[in-house]
């Protein structure tokens, strides 16, 4: 059977419902295909699990002492807010939006004309968007596979059985960082095991050994520049060699980057380009066949070095419009630095713009990184923080271009600096925006302050002076 549409979206994914919804607002017949497929990602929201996790250990204020029995609650919770997350754009509220929703594996097929052929039904639309997302990476460790571990897509099969007491985490994802901490807040013994030479690697050194002191406070010990050789089974226990003493424990989670989801869909039949990274798509998303888009994970886009939800869903709209308008938006992908992203260790880490290590490589005489501590403003001093930081990066004429806090209530502040920088403010706009008091929002006003202070200090450089080392940096030095 052979059925006609304007868009059809393949993918199990968060940003596929997210691109079907976008389809039936601008009024397209449109088709989504829940593809799923052993060790993929098959939930859609199971990216926010560890969130929900975090939560329940934060809100709950449990003692360790209370949880010395294995306990299966906080997994519970979760799963059902997951649950309740699922029930906003779940395969029934897509139905009845007007998407075709279809179950089951399927291919591209180009003969007799392009089609999506699954579950003996031949899709034909006008446009196609891969959605596919990213499959979960395992490392080849020699023994792993026979102790066994768990991933992300596997971790709410918790809920179902006795909750592991002692933890290995191996890998510097940011979700490996974030479930160390919270495993470690439920009375978990924590091993966070990495190869690099800090937590969060595409962090500043200083914000990572920031977020380091507060796993470690928290009772997670970390293993830096170290690397698992062999896992093995004793005693009921998982051993981890490392080359030191081995590290015992009663499961193992791998926190390392996912891979993309190509290989079922018959790409090469069709000519779409792609490598081990995902599939290649210009600056519309669109792919080397022209009637084929792709947006997210699928395409190896990260922001920051990571993987991002908001970073997947922005893509997945604009495919969408661009498939199905004539006039397409070309995204520069330069742009992917001007979105917000967090951590949501505890205290979170957000950022966006400039990173601190761009703006420490770069000539001091072109950027200015204005500084504060949490622990000076008045929300802090009302509560009694004193864990937490705002890095502001401007250039010498105020202009934003970067920003990053790490504190309470980090990722809702950041959104007002990523409008800033969005918006092309500088300094002194914000200075002039009235923020309440007392409020985290305000943090962002005192760290401001900081330009002037600045300012102040190098009003006795001459402005001849200013000129002539401008005019040796652009046509002298160069």
């Amino acid at each position: 059977m052979t059925v006609e549409y304007d868009l059809v979206i393949i993918g199990a994914t968060a940003a596929a419902r997210v691109a079907a919804i976008e389809a039936v607002n601008l009024q397209a017949r449109v088709a989504l295909v829940v593809s799923t497929l052993a060790g993929a990602q098959i939930h859609p929201q199971c990216d926010f699990y560890p969130d929900a996790l975090a939560q329940i250990a934060k809100t709950t204020q449990t003692t360790r002492s209370r949880l010395q029995s294995p306990t299966s609650y906080p997994w519970k919770y979760a799963a059902a807010a997951i649950d309740r997350l699922d029930l906003q754009t779940n395969p029934a509220v897509l139905a009845a939006m007007g998407v075709d929703v279809i179950f089951g594996m399927g291919e591209f097929c180009r003969r007799p004309q392009l089609a999506f052929n699954v579950s003996d039904r031949y899709l034909r639309a006008r446009k196609y968007l891969l959605a596919t997302g990213s499959i979960s990476h395992y490392p080849l460790i020699p023994g792993i596979q026979d102790a066994g571990f768990v991933g992300l897509d596997r971790l709410p099969d918790l809920a179902e059985r006795e909750i592991p007491r002692r933890w290995a985490i191996i890998g510097s994802e940011a979700i490996g960082v974030e479930l160390a901490q919270t495993f470690a807040k439920l009375g978990c013994q924590v091993t966070l095991i990495v190869e690099t030479a800090q937590i969060l690697p595409y962090e500043n050194l200083d914000t990572a050994n920031l977020i380091q002191a507060q796993l470690e406070a928290d009772g997670v010990q970390i293993y830096l520049e170290t690397t698992v050789t062999n896992v093995s089974r004793q005693d009921g226990s998982k051993l981890l060699a490392t080359g030191g003493e081995p590290i015992a424990v009663d499961e193992i989670f791998i926190a390392l980057p996912d891979r993309p989801l190509l290989e079922p869909f018959n790409l090469i039949g069709v000519g779409v380009e792609y490598s081990e990274k995902g599939i290649s798509v210009d600056n519309k998303f669109q792919t080397s066949h022209r009637q084929i888009y792709a947006c997210g994970s699928v395409c190896g886009n990260v922001l920051g070095g990571y993987h991002s939800q908001s970073l997947t869903q922005y893509e997945a709209k604009i495919a969408v419009k661009n498939a199905l308008s004539r006039h397409p938006t070309k995204i520069d992908y330069r742009s992917y630095n001007n979105l917000p992203w967090a951590v949501y260790t505890d205290p979170p880490l957000a950022r966006v713009g400039m990173t601190l290590m761009t703006a420490a490589n770069s000539n001091p005489r072109d950027l200015i990184i204005l500084t504060k501590c949490l622990k000076t403003s008045t929300q802090a001093i009302l509560h009694d923080l004193n864990s937490g930081i705002c890095r502001i990066v401007v250039t010498r004429t105020g202009q934003l271009v970067g920003a990053e806090i790490v504190g309470e209530h980090a990722p809702e502040s950041i959104q007002i600096l990523a409008i800033a920088i969005q918006q092309k403010l500088k300094v002194a706009d914000l200075n002039a925006f009235p923020y309440l008091s007392p409020s985290y929002t305000e943090f962002i006003y005192q760290t401001v302050q900081e330009w002037y202070v600045y300012r102040r200090h190098h009003q006795h450089k001459s402005s001849w002076l200013d000129v002539w080392e401008r005019f040796c940096q652009l046509f002298w030095w160069k």
